[in-house]
């Protein structure tokens, strides 16, 4: 009886993550490139989690473990490369096209041992070889982001990106420790582990979004934060020019400085006495007037989204606005014959 219970409660937290997969790859409105990498990632874990559940029912098919390798091997850079989008260390375009780079090479490469292997072997060498993979880019994003990662329990004024980041990997990294201890314990401990992960987390995010909306306005930054935070925030958008970003948002921004949403925008509004909008435009109008300036083979729609804006409509109407006339006409007063 007691299996039973624990079988169902795994099994319930895998069948969950397959919805979630399937919500995030197919029918979450405007789907972004974070929302395609988590979706795989669920979806991998779903796999991966889900193959370990036949061993409720006996020996797994030989068929359903190599399914559950392939997914092994799909996690490792499906994290690395969601790190990456939270974190924005990569322009979003080319986030999917690296990611799949990653993938062939590491499909290529073992393809060919497996090939070349003897067949009745292929479950040992490949299987520690797929393991060794997910290792290998676990390291590899907790070296990357050490600051973002750890420690583990202080979570301070982080936004809810820098949390998810956090969440996110902790889970994968528990989940995947849980396949390698039950080897000395049992197997039925990853799915549960998985199942208590993926509904802990949920809750958790839940509360937090419900303690934001109904929580009182935040006190004044006192100046010394003040000067830390708009230091930290210049750096980012000057040296690194996330402003070029067109997916770029207010809680996007806050997990790049590990702040919440909510003390961003009181940074902005009260201490610069601008919105979001208004502050990232402005950079995006000057780096504009720079390649206008600099830059006269560019034609105004190239340079419109090589800043980060992401139609001809909505430059325009902010260069107007923070410069006075149109971007054809300012380069036109930059000419010599203008």
């Amino acid at each position: 009886m007691a299996e039973k219970i624990l079988f169902f409660f795994s099994a319930l937290g895998v069948f969950n993550a397959l919805i979630l997969s399937i919500y995030l790859l197919f029918f979450k409105r405007k789907r972004k490139t974070g929302d395609y990498l988590l979706g795989g990632l669920l979806f991998c874990l779903f796999v991966r989690v889900g193959v370990s559940c036949f061993h409720f029912f006996g020996p797994v098919p030989n068929a359903f473990i190599k399914i559950g390798l392939v997914a092994n091997l799909m996690l490792g850079p499906l994290l690395f490369f969601l790190m990456k989008t939270l974190s924005y260390r990569l322009k979003q375009n080319r986030i999917l096209v690296a990611f799949f780079w990653h993938l062939g090479f590491w499909f290529s490469t073992l393809g060919l041992l497996w090939i070349l292997s003897d067949f009745p072997t292929w479950n040992f060498k490949i299987r520690y070889m797929v393991h060794l993979v997910l290792t290998i880019y676990l390291v590899f994003c907790a070296v990357t982001w050490r600051k973002e990662l750890l420690p583990f329990f202080t979570f301070g004024n982080l936004s809810v990106t820098a949390q998810k980041a956090r969440v996110i990997y902790w889970a994968v990294v528990l989940i995947c420790s849980s396949f390698a201890l039950s080897l000395f314990t049992s197997y039925v401990l990853g799915p549960i582990l998985f199942s208590l992960i993926f509904y802990l987390t949920i809750t958790y995010f839940l509360l937090r979004n419900y303690r934001e909306k109904n929580q009182s306005p935040n006190k004044k930054i006192n100046p010394d934060e003040f000067m830390e935070m708009h230091k930290r925030l210049t750096v980012l958008m000057e040296q690194e020019a996330l402003f070029k970003n067109p997916e770029l948002n207010l809680e996007l921004l806050a997990g790049r400085l590990s702040i919440s949403k909510h003390l961003l925008s009181q940074l902005l509004n009260e201490n610069l006495n601008k919105n979001f909008y208004q502050y990232v435009n402005d950079y995006r109008i000057l780096e504009a007037c720079r390649f206008l300036k600099e830059k006269g083979y560019y034609s105004i729609d190239a340079i419109a989204y090589e800043v980060g804006f992401q139609s001809r409509s909505s430059f325009f109407a902010a260069f107007k606005k923070k410069m006075g006339s149109t971007p054809s006409k300012y380069r036109e007063k930059l000419s010599p014959n203008g």
